[in-house]
């Protein structure tokens, strides 16, 4: 049995929207294309910001890596269907 949906506003466009029922305390934004980009870049804003997380990409081990995953023969090749 479905709960009663709550109404909420969204953050980004501030219009109300459903959430989703298995997801309803968590979800803040609507599924409307900008407000998922929105809810992206603010992920990815929260992930930088914790220390742990601040040079991930740039330290010496992860750049190498990096380039090594790029160098791979059939990287930028897209197979054929």
């Amino acid at each position: 049995m479905k709960p009663e949906k709550r109404h909420r506003k969204c953050l980004y466009c501030k219009r109300l929207f459903d959430p989703d029922y298995r997801n309803r305390t968590r979800q803040k934004y609507c599924s409307a294309p900008e407000c998922r980009q929105a809810s992206k870049r603010a992920s990815q804003a929260r992930w930088l910001s914790q220390l742990a997380n601040r040079d991930y990409f740039r330290d010496a081990h992860n750049t190498e890596r990096v380039r090594q995953w790029r160098a791979h023969p059939g990287y930028w090749k897209r197979s054929a269907r």
